[in-house]
């Protein structure tokens, strides 16, 4: 049995949740933990440490005091004045040897490939594509957040479906899509759903509606179709940046992960292989000499347990 000095922790912080996983220097699984919202941009310290705390108790080893090497990988993690700070907060949470903080979709990489070549494809309220090839070159593309990027996000869908929704009903004229953002929202005319939008305005309630739309698109909507293809396609081309830059084959493995492709079966079809034509007027060009068919692979492992792999590699010490 691993003493807690040959025990590696690896931290997820997300918008919603934080997840911890713990491994044996063998790479053994010795426990798992969630706790609350870890994004360190927009969560006090008093938030974050009650959120590291209660995943560790809940990974069922509180009784660790010390562990070999410690990787977090943190929403928020452009924020370097509150990187700095959480530094100093994990240090006095964590007795470790070593402590590492990189930004959360570098440890989805390392939690969907184990460090082989690949791309991972991450969307939920935002969107970021970040890659890694043979030679251990890696690149980032978009993540640059709902104001000057996130490009094919839960956020930008939201946002074209309540364009549409206000074209539709300043027209005068009502559809499936346009009805049930109308129910969601509760918002019937133009002022109702500028004040739904404006009135308390977050990233993450703008992309509740890609649900909406992810429903009314299963169900076949021609317009709900076509802006979910229209994200699948900014999707796709997030991903074919990160292949050219890094000079990796078309048939790389790409790895979709976050809570956007649980929009349903169209929008992960038109990511892998576009053959939507367009309807009610709208026309898609044709995509299949742009980029080739993609080669989906599912994730290995979560986000956490690719922080706990960056814990055991231990490359990056912080400093004292």
């Amino acid at each position: 049995m691993d003493t807690p000095e040959t025990i590696y922790l690896g931290i997820d912080g997300g918008g919603s949740k934080t997840a911890v996983t713990i491994l044996a220097s063998d790479h053994k699984l010795v426990g798992l933990g969630i706790g609350g919202p870890g994004n360190i941009a927009v969560n006090s310290d008093e938030v974050l440490s009650a959120s590291i705390r209660d995943a560790i108790v809940a990974s069922g080893l509180p009784g660790v005091t010390r562990y070999r090497s410690v990787c977090a990988g943190m929403a928020g993690y452009t924020a370097e004045l509150r990187r700095a700070e959480f530094k100093r907060l994990l240090r006095s949470q964590i007795s470790a040897e070593r402590y590492r903080i990189e930004p959360d979709y570098v440890i989805a990489y390392w939690g969907a490939t184990h460090g082989e070549p690949g791309i991972v494809a991450v969307a939920g309220t935002g969107a970021v594509a970040f890659g890694r090839n043979s030679l251990g070159e890696t690149y980032r593309a978009d993540g640059l957040g709902y104001l000057l990027g996130d490009r094919g996000s839960g956020f930008e869908l939201g946002i074209y479906s309540l364009r549409y929704a206000l074209e539709t009903i300043q027209n005068g004229a009502s559809d499936p899509l346009t009805a049930a953002i109308v129910d969601f929202t509760g918002a019937p005319t133009t002022t109702a759903i500028i004040q739904w939008l404006y009135g308390s305005f977050s990233p993450s309630k703008v992309a509740s509606l890609a649900t909406v739309v992810g429903e009314i698109a299963e169900a076949g909507d021609g317009a709900a179709r076509n802006l979910v293809a229209e994200m699948a396609m900014r999707l796709r081309n997030t991903v074919r940046e990160v292949r050219s830059r890094l000079g990796m084959p078309r048939d790389v493995a790409v790895y979709p992960i976050g809570g956007l492709w649980k929009l349903g079966s169209f929008l992960n079809a038109e990511f892998e292989n576009p053959t939507w034509k367009g309807a009610n007027g709208v026309q898609f060009t044709d995509q299949s000499t742009s980029g080739g068919q993609f080669r989906v692979v599912a994730p290995k492992s979560d986000p956490a347990y690719g922080a706990a792999l960056l814990a055991m590699e231990g490359e990056t010490n912080l400093g004292s």
